[in-house]
């Protein structure tokens, strides 16, 4: 389970991030099609994007305000994520107390890869645990990210640049507080730069796509079907019929599919400890 741990200093837990089109990021996985949607894909990222700027905008507009009605309500929160997904908010009285605790979950969770035990660690700073639930339909979009999968290859060569690379050329886990926000620019030009060169070797790639297919339904090219995982490509085999590909690359991807339990917190005795899972909302 992949934790993360930070102080939220929003008013609120942000509600529009990359993840929402990250994470349905379609897989190139029946070439020309996926393309499209791939292409349909991009007004949606767009959206995204602004709305992401204009939200932390507001958010450092309202910042000083914030800051000085938990400076004197003495209402700080530290948020507990699983893979993106948060998974519960421990609530504390000062901004120092907030680093011990998220410092310390931080320790925790590297040395013990989960939640058992971290009452006693709350404890000793009376900061209180609320469980939030994790919807079924979020963490399946989370398993299918982590899942290698099956494709066949369409185009003549294995692509050496992708939106997909871009895209993982973002940080994750990006504070609210304004250091993060300036950070993150670098990273967005660089992003924009890697997704020039996709651009471009698609386009190569599309011009000589019509004479690759023909030659592959006549049967004098083999389909090549490969695993596809995070950081890497694996060759599996190559499939002389577009029936038997097609049969191929399902059969791989339902071999590697990633089943995770799903994260939950439940109370006990004020705190909470890692539990069966019991789904609602992320």
């Amino acid at each position: 389970m992949s934790w993360s741990v930070h102080v939220r200093w929003a008013p609120w837990s942000r509600v529009l991030r990359l993840r929402l089109a990250g994470d349905r990021w379609p897989r190139l996985s029946e070439g020309p099609v996926s393309v499209a949607l791939r292409l349909a894909w991009f007004p949606l990222l767009g959206v995204v994007l602004l709305g992401c700027w204009l939200e932390l905008l507001l958010v450092l507009a309202l910042m000083p305000f914030v800051l000085l009605v938990r400076a004197l309500e003495g209402s700080w929160r530290v948020e507990v994520s699983a893979h993106g997904c948060r998974v519960g908010v421990v609530r504390v009285s000062s901004f120092a107390a907030a680093r011990r605790v998220r410092r310390a979950l931080r320790e925790h969770l590297e040395r013990r890869g989960g939640l058992d035990g971290v009452a006693e660690l709350l404890a000793e700073e009376r900061a209180e645990l609320t469980p939030v639930a994790v919807s079924p339909r979020r963490w399946r979009l989370v398993e299918k990210r982590l899942s290698p999968y099956g494709r066949r290859r369409w185009f003549l060569w294995r692509r050496r640049m992708s939106f997909e690379a871009a895209l993982d050329s973002l940080p994750s886990g990006v504070g609210d507080d304004p250091i993060s926000a300036i950070i993150v620019v670098p990273f967005l030009l660089w992003s924009a730069v890697l997704s020039a060169g996709a651009t471009l070797e698609l386009a190569a790639q599309l011009v000589l796509l019509p004479f690759v297919v023909l030659l592959r339904l006549c049967r004098v090219l083999p389909w090549p079907v490969e695993l596809v995982r995070r950081d890497s490509v694996e060759p599996s085999a190559m499939v002389p019929a577009w029936s038997a590909s097609v049969r191929a690359r399902r059969e791989l991807t339902a071999a590697h599919a990633v089943r995770l339990p799903v994260p939950d917190l439940r109370p006990a005795q004020a705190t909470a400890a890692l539990a069966r899972p019991q789904p609602r909302s992320c």
